[in-house]
């Protein structure tokens, strides 16, 4: 689980962040505190709101973060285009998810969605024609511990113009965590996917319903409940252009991937943050006894967790031969990876740094996970 901490956002900040996420009618202004610090313009960067907060009022601090997004994305952009078109020629069906389809389909524009990647869904027999198509358009991957009931994706990376880093995850799973193994397998993804025209021909995205489970899912399964406030405005804007019928969809769904206490939260914190009537809630279309039975996923929003508890829930979400298999990549990484993560002087080393490396996750066991 790769926790994300967030510098906390001041006080003052909370109600002006309010009104500049709220929808407003055309004329209405903003009021926002013209004498920002440097802790509270990282903070508003860090929670990816900066360009949206600068559409909004328009204050010259955070005029820097919307020009660079205003000057990356187009960038970005193109080189989507070419990936897409690269996998397509291969016969790799990719599907968008996360952050990059969202600034296409629901931000007034793009820029207004920062992002440091872009994510791909593609289907687990895919993985070797996606390696040959990115590795012909120049990208490298980067090396994995192989634990593949723990990592199910692989990054690739490449150096664009004007300095811009390229990176893509290819997932083969919408989350790493075996306890969500059962939300939105991708058989189902790929059925329901809708084209992005702006990115090309080959562009599809999750459909709305399947892009908010994931979006409430994501900030939990991989981020443990963290409070980054992008996350949250997705959320928003997703269920503010869904009709009663994907509403109630999407409740459906969360019962049966057992994420309906997961799925709550976030719902409750976005409409919360974005100023927003209590809408289409569980109560509203799921019984009691579907929101009350047990979920193990309700585990991960537990702030006092720690490593071990959570590597203890994922394990009892597979069957004992994957366990077993888990705990020996989890023991036994290949060799390039520990090369590559510890860099030794001599290969002699390594036996002594498996030692290290399995001292030292045994310590993280006993750590939470926000306190990274």
């Amino acid at each position: 689980m790769d926790f994300v901490k967030t510098a906390p956002l001041s006080p003052r900040l909370h109600e002006p962040l309010r009104a500049a996420l709220r929808e407003k009618p055309p004329g209405a202004m903003t009021v926002f505190p013209d004498d920002l610090s440097r802790d509270e313009l990282q903070a508003l960067v860090e929670h990816g709101v900066a360009p949206l907060v600068y559409a909004a009022v328009q204050t010259p601090f955070l005029r820097t973060e919307a020009i660079r997004a205003a000057a990356l994305e187009p960038l970005r952009a193109e080189d989507l285009r070419r990936v897409l078109e690269a996998l397509a020629a291969r016969g790799v069906e990719a599907v968008l998810m996360k952050g990059t389809p969202l600034a296409y389909q629901i931000y007034p524009a793009p820029e207004l969605r920062p992002r440091g990647d872009t994510d791909l869904l593609i289907a687990v027999d895919a993985i070797r024609p996606a390696r040959e198509a990115m590795s012909a358009l120049g990208f490298t991957e980067r090396t994995t511990s192989g634990d593949e009931h723990g990592l199910r994706q692989t990054t690739f990376t490449r150096a664009g113009g004007f300095g811009v880093e390229h990176a893509y995850d290819v997932h083969w799973a919408v989350t790493n965590s075996p306890v969500f193994a059962s939300v939105l397998p991708f058989a189902e993804v790929r059925a329901n996917a809708v084209a992005v025209p702006a990115l090309g021909p080959h562009a599809r995205a999750l459909a709305p319903v399947d892009a908010l489970l994931l979006a409430c899912v994501h900030r939990v399964a991989h981020h443990h409940d963290s409070d980054r406030l992008i996350w949250l405005v997705d959320v928003a804007l997703l269920r503010g252009r869904m009709t009663p019928d994907e509403h109630r969809r999407f409740w459906e769904l969360a019962a049966e991937g057992r994420v309906v206490a997961i799925c709550a939260r976030a719902v409750e914190l976005a409409d919360e943050w974005m100023s927003r009537p209590a809408h289409d809630r569980a109560g509203d279309w799921l019984s009691r006894e579907q929101i009350d039975r047990y979920e193990p996923s309700r585990v991960f929003l537990d702030r006092d967790i720690t490593e071990g508890g959570v590597m203890l829930a994922n394990l009892r979400a597979l069957s004992w031969p994957d366990r077993l298999r888990r705990m020996r990549q989890l023991a036994f990484p290949p060799r390039s990876f520990m090369l590559e993560t510890f860099q030794p002087r001599s290969r002699a080393a390594l036996p002594w740094l498996y030692l290290y490396r399995a001292g030292r996750g045994i310590a993280r066991l006993f750590r939470g996970v926000g306190a990274r």
